[in-house]
């Protein structure tokens, strides 16, 4: 599998292979047409080339692969505290089974990082109002799934796919919501256990990256392995220290002033820098299960 995509210049190279050991269904996900349909292509080859080695061990016996595409998973809280950060943690490439959804955590590169969930067609509900350049889901417990940055081509054709398989699956057992799977062996894992039953991969504890974040923020990120935004958020932290809570001190030992004074500018920039940084690292935490590498 990874050597044909590999040796594969361009997208066309594939549409005549039909190899029926082979889990992809080319001739369904190379189907853009219209302006910027070669570029676009070209670009879903190259992440289905970045994601290619997961999927071998992902992917059940007998599971086939309609579609693949990418995007941003969408927060109005993480996009308002992190900012451009949030964008880069939360880049997913989309892959569609006959099966269910599979949501890969991938880096600018394609390159496939921690976080690895599943929603089962079974668990989808409908898709949410007023999607204009997102495509959102609604889940069975209530939850909505967004995403942004799609190509708008490929938009339409995954909502085709979705309504078919909602359609096909809508009398099985109805799943709940997103499914977290183990990072290394794909097996789906219930709540946030310390390891994984099936291949005994320890996990990271969203708790205690919160509890790091609230003790010097970026501390609890460097923990989840977002090193560079730890460090980003150790600096704010201390510029936010030695620029107020520092000069406030000094002048009150200067002036004999009461402590009460630097006591409560202390106390408040613990509670904003320390407690905002600390809620959302833990948010990040539980976002799915991080590999304790």
């Amino acid at each position: 599998m990874e050597a044909i995509l590999n040796s594969a210049s361009s997208p066309s190279d594939l549409l005549n292979i039909s190899d029926s050991s082979l889990p992809y269904r080319f001739d369904r996900i190379f189907t853009a047409e219209g302006f910027g349909a070669r570029r676009l292509e070209k670009k879903r080859l190259r992440l289905m080339k970045g994601i290619d080695p997961l999927l071998k061990s992902f992917l059940a016996e007998g599971e086939k692969v309609d579609f693949v595409t990418w995007g941003v998973e969408y927060s109005f809280a993480e996009q308002f505290f992190m900012g451009i950060w949030a964008q880069l943690f939360n880049r997913r490439a989309l892959v569609f089974t006959d099966r269910r959804i599979l949501i890969l955590q991938i880096s600018s590169r394609h390159k496939v990082l921690d976080l690895k969930m599943q929603i089962r067609f079974q668990a989808i509900d409908g898709f949410a109002k007023r999607t204009f350049g997102y495509i959102g889901l609604v889940l069975r417990n209530g939850k909505r799934f967004l995403i942004t940055g799609m190509p708008g081509k490929d938009r339409k054709a995954i909502r085709s796919i979705l309504e078919e398989r909602i359609a096909a699956t809508r009398a099985d057992a109805p799943g709940v919501g997103i499914d977290n799977l183990c990072p290394r062996c794909g097996t789906k894992v219930l709540d946030y256990p310390d390891r994984c039953k099936q291949c005994t991969q320890a996990f990271k504890s969203g708790r205690k990256a919160g509890w790091l974040s609230l003790a010097f923020p970026g501390l609890g990120d460097i923990y989840l392995g977002h090193r560079w935004l730890g460090i980003s958020e150790i600096f704010g932290a201390l510029i936010a220290w030695a620029a107020i809570v520092a000069p406030v001190t000094m002048a009150t030992l200067e002036e004999g002033g009461p402590w009460i004074v630097p006591a409560g500018v202390a106390a408040a920039i613990f509670a904003i820098v320390h407690g905002t940084d600390s809620w959302i690292t833990r948010r990040m935490g539980f976002k799915g299960i991080y590999p304790d590498k």
